[in-house]
């Protein structure tokens, strides 16, 4: 049974990280069961016992990926341990960063991280004293979540050479005391 276990995890990974290759090349939609196969050196009738879809694979490593950042941010105490963990997360998996920010996958990922950074966002705000209405909080959290993903997918694009912690800290510094604070 342990070998069986061991086989089936196996496969999953050869096929998303075939889904992970091809991804960067087209859409998900463009991207066929023949050539993810291919592509994982296996053959359809094991993609299928696995998976109905191409789909349904990029569903998948997304899940795990949107698990894995909500789990970690939640256990954060203070936003700037948050965005040090999603630096850590991103710079720790490069394929999967790459995704993350794809014309080809990432605005539907980018919509579900930015519901997990929202939650993360109004909790925090919700616990502290300030004067904001709803709508203003809703509005600092969509302005705050839109400029760092901004500043991560620029940090990705040139490879990840900063430190997740020293990017983190600048992020956390223009969201909360604006550009001015870092051009100083």
């Amino acid at each position: 049974m342990f070998d069986i276990d061991i086989r089936i995890q196996r496969t999953k990974e050869l096929i998303n990280n075939a889904m992970l290759e091809l991804i960067k090349e087209k859409p998900v939609e463009k991207i066929t069961p023949t050539e993810l196969c291919r592509k994982a050196t296996i053959n359809r009738n094991t993609f299928y016992s696995h998976y109905k879809s191409t789909s349904e694979v990029l569903e998948g490593i997304e899940n795990e990926l949107l698990e894995t950042v909500d789990n970690s941010i939640y256990e954060s105490e203070i936003p700037n341990d948050a965005i040090t963990v999603l630096c850590e997360l991103l710079k720790s998996n490069p394929k999967m960063s790459n995704l993350v920010f794809s014309k080809n996958a990432g605005a539907r990922i980018m919509n579900r991280v930015f519901e997990i950074a929202n939650k993360f966002n109004m909790s925090k705000m919700n616990g502290e004293k300030n004067n904001l209405t709803d709508t203003q909080k809703q509005m600092l959290s969509a302005y705050t979540i839109m400029g760092s993903a901004a500043a991560l997918e620029q940090w990705v694009k040139n490879g990840m050479t900063d430190n997740p912690e020293d990017v983190a800290k600048f992020i956390y510094t223009i969201s909360k005391h604006g550009s001015s604070s870092v051009t100083k």
